[in-house]
């Protein structure tokens, strides 16, 4: 009895040592992993510093990825908190990176998902920022001006938890800009604040741009001067800004030939910009398809993963046939999630074709409009067209047919979703079924504005009508539209 007892004892004493041993390498585990994460991070933000916009998004993508792979549920408080920390800043500063290169939209989401994650006691600098970058970037795609001013209100929140006078002068000069551009006296006097008191040089462009409206020529000569820093990773900006503000300045000064030597040289370089402009247009794109697929792919994983737990337990009381059937079904099911995979991703192919071909004609008119102007400065009589100054803004439409045909496909795509979609929501117009199908394949409201030739305001209202006909309490409908067709 005794020995017996010395038995059960020794074995009590090998288990929690096991489960000791099993904690330890655990947490240590989780520390490798927050260190991996961070360093991730350092790499992602120092790459940002010098405009290397790819690369930081990579680094920070990496830095996510191992964050996400932690459960907060099974470390410490401490190392919880850690984590949150951690993945709250690469939220934000891949928000950063996006709206460098100009995907607004990715750039809010980012900023949305790491608002919840900073602590705002010790954060509040971050919060600020993350609230007044949403608020530019909603001013900048046309959204509505009370909800721009209450992100801006929320911003100036933490910028005064933070007591950071620099910062509330940044909210209120983006504020004015965006939302009050004709308080003109106002906005001056704080770009001058923010450039000479706080040594922040690339308010000096907008100091001129005022001035150049007031006709105070020698007075915004002279703050250009100002608009030459030996900031490596800022540089190529200011030298755009140089030139394009000094060929304006001559031409207030009556020398046109000049400042249309200036602009010419300028035009040339902006053609680069737009072959740059069209890659980041088309990797939007796939960004926001990707997002989509791999959060679908996710979600099947998932509900796979919970089909295989239930019916295991079942297997062993049906039948040969019973089972075999279910064999059956799972396959055909798998097969036709895969060509319902392959038709999208086709479609999706052929939506980003026929976007290049469009910029490649654009590209065609630019190099035209470049010809023309050179033949001036030479003295020859060519006629000027209207649209030289504004070619930038030209609509990269799509023609009625070839949406037609798009949302036919899709709808064939997914076993007639589209079609339920209508029948179900006979409010929905035609409009509004374009706007539908592009929101499904993920189109950002940059390329929606594009192929429907409407301005990005337009698509905002578009998404409120389409919520308001399909149920008012959806917060995002995008995300409703996709789930739609995924799950009738």
């Amino acid at each position: 009895m005794k020995n017996k007892v010395v038995r059960v004892y020794f074995l009590f004493l090998l288990g929690l040592t096991f489960c000791m041993q099993s904690c330890h390498s655990g947490a240590q585990n989780t520390q490798n992993r927050l260190q991996e994460a961070e360093e991730l991070y350092q790499q992602g933000i120092s790459s940002n510093s010098s405009s290397q916009y790819e690369s930081s998004t990579a680094y920070l993508k990496q830095a996510e990825e191992v964050l996400l792979s932690i459960q907060p549920s099974v470390v410490s408080n401490q190392q919880r908190a850690r984590r949150n920390q951690l993945l709250g800043l690469t939220w934000f500063r891949l928000g950063n990176t996006s709206e460098s290169e100009m995907l607004y939209d990715i750039a809010q989401n980012y900023y949305r998902k790491a608002i919840p994650m900073l602590d705002p006691d010790s954060n509040a600098v971050y919060l600020a920022c993350a609230y007044r970058d949403i608020a530019r970037t909603m001013a900048i795609a046309g959204g509505e001006q009370d909800s721009v001013l209450w992100y801006f209100a929320q911003a100036e929140r933490y910028a005064r938890a933070a007591n950071s006078p620099l910062l509330l002068l940044d909210i209120d000069a983006y504020r004015y800009q965006l939302c009050y551009p004709d308080s003109v006296d106002h906005r001056l006097a704080v770009c001058k604040q923010l450039a000479e008191e706080f040594s922040v040089p690339t308010r000096y462009s907008e100091i001129v741009e005022l001035l150049l409206a007031q006709h105070a020529t020698d007075s915004a000569a002279y703050y250009l001067e100002h608009l030459q820093p030996t900031d490596s990773a800022y540089a190529y900006w200011f030298e755009q800004s140089y030139a394009y503000l000094n060929s304006k300045i001559l031409r207030q000064r009556g020398q046109s030939d000049t400042a249309y030597s200036v602009l010419l040289d300028l035009y040339d370089r902006k053609i680069d910009e737009l072959q740059r402009d069209a890659g980041a247009r088309t990797y939007a794109l796939s960004l926001h398809y990707d997002v989509a697929r791999e959060q679908q792919r996710a979600e099947e994983a998932q509900r796979e993963r919970q089909w295989q737990r239930k019916i295991s337990f079942v297997l062993v009381l049906l039948s040969a046939v019973l089972v075999l059937l279910l064999v059956v079904l799972w396959r055909y099911w798998l097969h036709r999630r895969r060509e319902q995979a392959r038709q999208l991703e086709a479609l999706r192919d052929k939506y980003v074709q026929q976007l290049q071909l469009a910029l490649e004609r654009l590209q065609q008119k630019v190099n035209l409009t470049r010809e023309i102007e050179m033949q001036r400065m030479r003295g020859n009589e060519v006629e000027f067209p209207k649209w030289l100054q504004t070619y930038r803004d030209e609509q990269l439409t799509m023609s009625k047919e070839s949406l037609d045909e798009l949302i036919a496909s899709i709808d064939k795509a997914l076993d007639g979703a589209i079609s339920r979609l209508r029948a179900e929501y006979p409010e929905l117009t035609e409009s509004d079924m374009q706007f539908a199908i592009l929101s499904i394949i993920g189109a950002s409201d940059n390329d929606m504005s594009i192929v429907l030739n409407v301005q990005k305001q337009t698509i905002y209202h578009r998404r409120q009508i389409v919520r308001k006909h399909v149920s008012p309490e959806i917060d995002d409908i995008d995300a409703w539209l996709r789930q739609y067709v995924l799950s009738v």
